[in-house]
């Protein structure tokens, strides 16, 4: 293996070749001629002790941090790509295979990224002569010639020393030692991981070396925390799998970053980090627990395994590892990989949060694919029975699941299950299986919805107290809401809380040494803390208050009045730091001031601005002009989060209504609710083309995502997995139409009349197809006529 480093690539390329690349893969003329142009108009100028003389016009090159630079490499690569595959199918090279067994494993000859270059191949001359050719021939006509001094080579155990040093002569290139690294991670494979997490904790600890924690509140920190320093080790465990004591040490750091200071090698913690990186709705910080989250990174990849079988890489495993027993009957083999290991202990987690949504039935694996609820791997089963499909057992006949077949395969219990719960292969025609990961609306893994399946192992948080009405308190600060959080989890440095960590604090209260000084007893029953609460504007003698601090916020939290929390939240704050100013500056606790400093706050005006929205008035829409003797059919789709949906549909001819319809349903989501009104408006135009001959129909609709699918005929990139059957449907019937259907976009003001019939459908759930009903338009205030006010004068989806 050949890491080839290539010599001043971004500034050697040369521009002809570039040119004819690009004309090569059809790009636009256009988008050339600007591309060259950009390139060929550049002008440099040479600085010397900060003083330059005259400009100098470039040749070849392009500049190194243009966005279009990666673009460009990867267009100019895909020449040597062709010729090395070229080469391959003649067999002047051999490549490696890492599954030579397997017929359906690829022929690995390279590995390239923009100008990052590997070369993979047998240590054989004559292999070692022609990928050579192959290089000077590419950079003679690209300019992009190899650098042998910096480039690297690897070997495997197997390869003679005689072999390696012929190799590295022929070369002149060194061979590379365990530190050396592709795309920023090692290549080494002898203690990769560790390594790698070695790297990262130096990382970590450069940045918090610039860094004084002192110098910061708590909300200060908390941002740091999560915007910089969990975002440090992402790229690595994306990739691979670190050491789970690495990791502690990770969050080590970081705990001491948040409780501690910069000059101190010891801390107190006062609350176990995993309490803190629990969400904020159960009573923790939200931070990202680095262990669960490299597992949703990691659970990407596999995502990628199960689902994307077109890539290189997962051919490549799928050759090495699963390739006769499929992805979920394999298991670790000897000599596996460390990222295959950890497939295989992940594969459960999916199998619990994916299913198979049934098109035709011809993709999914009866025996070796999950797809319906409860599926389990059947251990006896032959070859032959572990390719069955779910089409080959359905009966498209009859419409029916062939039982007999079932109960065969994976027994009699099963039968049931998948005759009423499962989609029937076949009932859209032309709509493929897919596999749908069930977290989410749009069907695909993302690591954003994996990782809180992932922490849901560590247990939800107390829920006594509405953390999450807590962080949308308005107008307080956020140092403030950290403060209260602090307070609410009994996380502040009290003197009784430092007293159960080290035994030579006292716990007497500082103010009067009278009592220890715990939560309640600091901020409601210390005589200086009473006089506050009642001499300021909330006027609340504390005697009335539990003792019990979270019984105490509970009546808070209830609160609607936004005055009255700021003021509650600002007295505690004031509170806590006339009692520091009291114990570290020797200050007296003066009630008074303190109440002055909570007033200042709540009279201060909010630190907001308030962006008046600009109505659009009927004058400002465009009327849309009704073609004559048309017809158009409005259709809308209500939904509310209890999953009730209502949908309804109104057809006019020449602006009179002639037929009307409303359906109470229940969807999943508002999408699915839109998409079930247009399968309805389109059926029942299909019953009025039975009915005229020639008809034009234009169907309006405000969900914007429902008209560019159409427009698209894309099933499989919409906003929910579950309208995937319905819109493959409407696609459908839409072609039968040829082409007199066409789907148009309105905004909501034009569909006034459809919605309130939606919404109807949906809080009662009625079901009328039919004439005009006087009853119901009567309810809903909808004339005969068609409404033209409201219409914009839009054909086609807005970009």
């Amino acid at each position: 293996m050949l890491k080839a480093d290539i010599s001043k690539a971004f500034d050697k390329l040369d521009w002809g070749f570039l040119q004819d690349a690009m004309v090569y893969l059809n790009v636009p003329r256009k988008i050339i001629d600007i591309m060259l142009f950009s390139f060929k108009n550049a002008k440099v100028v040479i600085q010397v002790n900060g003083s330059g003389d005259g400009f100098i016009q470039p040749t070849r090159g392009i500049r190194q941090g243009c966005p279009m630079s990666p673009y460009c490499f990867i267009m100019v690569m895909e020449p040597l790509t062709r010729k090395l595959q070229q080469a391959l199918a003649s067999q002047q090279i051999r490549g490696v295979n890492l599954a030579p067994t397997c017929p359906t494993c690829p022929t690995l000859t390279h590995i390239i990224y923009a100008d990052d270059l590997i070369l993979l191949g047998q240590a054989e001359l004559d292999e070692v002569q022609e990928m050579n050719n192959i290089m000077q021939e590419f950079g003679a006509v690209s300019g992009l010639v190899i650098n042998p001094t910096k480039s690297k080579l690897w070997f495997s155990r197997r390869c003679a020393e005689q072999q390696i040093q012929t190799i590295k002569s022929y070369f002149q290139a060194d061979e590379a030692d365990s530190q050396e690294r592709y795309l920023g991670t090692l290549i080494s494979r002898s203690n990769t991981a560790t390594k790698t997490a070695q790297l990262l904790l130096d990382k970590l600890k450069s940045k918090l070396t610039g860094w004084r924690s002192n110098m910061l509140s708590h909300a200060g920190r908390l941002v740091l925390i999560k915007s910089v320093l969990m975002s440090v080790p992402v790229y690595h465990m994306s990739v691979e799998v670190l050491p789970k004591g690495i990791i502690k040490k990770m969050e080590s750091l970081i705990a001491k970053f948040f409780w501690g200071k910069s000059n101190q090698t010891k801390y107190l913690s006062f609350l176990a980090w995993k309490k803190i990186c629990q969400p904020i709705e159960n009573g923790g910080l939200g931070v990202r627990q680095l262990e669960s989250f490299g597992d949703a990174l990691f659970l990407k990849l596999v995502w990628s395994m199960i689902s994307e079988d077109s890539k290189i890489w997962v051919q490549v495993c799928k050759g090495k590892y699963y390739n006769n027993l499929g992805f979920w009957r394999s298991t670790n083999v000897s000599g596996a990989s460390p990222m295959w290991r950890q497939t295989v202990n992940k594969r459960d987690f999916f199998k619990q949060n994916i299913r198979w949504q049934i098109g035709d039935g011809e993709k999914v694996q009866v025996m070796s694919q999950p797809w319906y609820n409860n599926w389990q791997i059947v251990q006896q089963a032959s070859r032959n029975d572990r390719k069955i499909t779910v089409a080959q057992i359905f009966d498209a006949g009859t419409n029916e699941w062939r039982r007999e077949e079932i109960a065969r395969l994976l027994g009699d219990d099963v039968v049931a299950e998948i005759v009423q719960n499962v989609q029937k292969p076949g009932t859209v025609l032309g709509l493929e299986d897919k596999m749908i990961w069930d977290r989410n609306k749009s069907g695909c893994y993302t690591v954003k919805d994996g990782y809180p399946c992932v922490v849901a192992s560590l247990g939800r948080g107390e829920n006594e107290i509405s953390w999450k009405y807590i962080w949308k308190w308005k107008n307080i600060q956020p140092k403030v809401k950290i403060f209260l959080w602090r307070l609410f989890t009994n996380a502040l440095p009290l003197a009784q809380n430092l007293h159960q960590r080290i035994q030579a604090i006292s716990p007497m209260c500082a103010r009067c040494n009278q009592e220890n000084e715990y939560s309640t007893h600091c901020f409601f029953f210390c005589q200086g803390s009473r006089l506050v609460w009642f001499g300021g504007d909330l006027g609340i003698r504390t005697d009335s208050l539990p003792l019990d601090i979270k019984e105490a916020i509970q009546f808070i939290t209830t609160a609607k009045d936004e005055g009255f929390i700021k003021t509650f939240a600002y007295t505690l704050w004031e509170i806590w730091l006339a009692r520091n100013d009291c114990l570290f500056q020797r200050k007296n606790f003066n009630p008074v001031g303190v109440c002055q400093k909570v007033r200042a706050w709540t009279t201060h005006p909010p630190d907001t601005q308030t962006v008046n929205a600009r109505e659009t008035s009927i004058e400002e829409m465009i009327p849309y002009e009704l073609a004559e003797g048309g017809w158009q059919m409005i259709v809308d789709g209500s939904w509310d989060t209890s999953t009730r949906a209502g949908i309804a549909f109104l057809l006019y001819k020449d602006g009179v209504l002639h037929v009307m319809g409303l359906e109470g349903h229940n969807a999943a989501n508002a999408f699915l609710a839109e998409t079930m009104a247009m399968e309805a408006g389109v059926k029942q135009v299909g019953i009025l083309m039975r009915e005229h001959s020639n008809l034009q129909v234009q169907i309006y609709t405000d969900c914007l995502n429902l008209v560019s699918a159409i427009q698209e005929n894309d099933v499989d990139n919409l906003p929910s997995w579950r309208a995937r059957q319905t819109m493959a449907e409407i696609i459908r019937l839409i072609a039968l139409s040829d082409n007199a259907v066409q789907v148009r976009y309105a905004r909501r003001e034009a569909l006034r009349p459809v919605h309130d019939l939606a919404n109807h459908a949906r809080r009662t759930g009625a079901f009328y197809h039919g004439v005009p009903s006087a009853l119901i338009m009567s309810q809903h205030n909808i004339g005969m006529n068609l409404d033209t006010r409201y219409f914009q004068q839009v054909q086609e989806a807005p970009p």
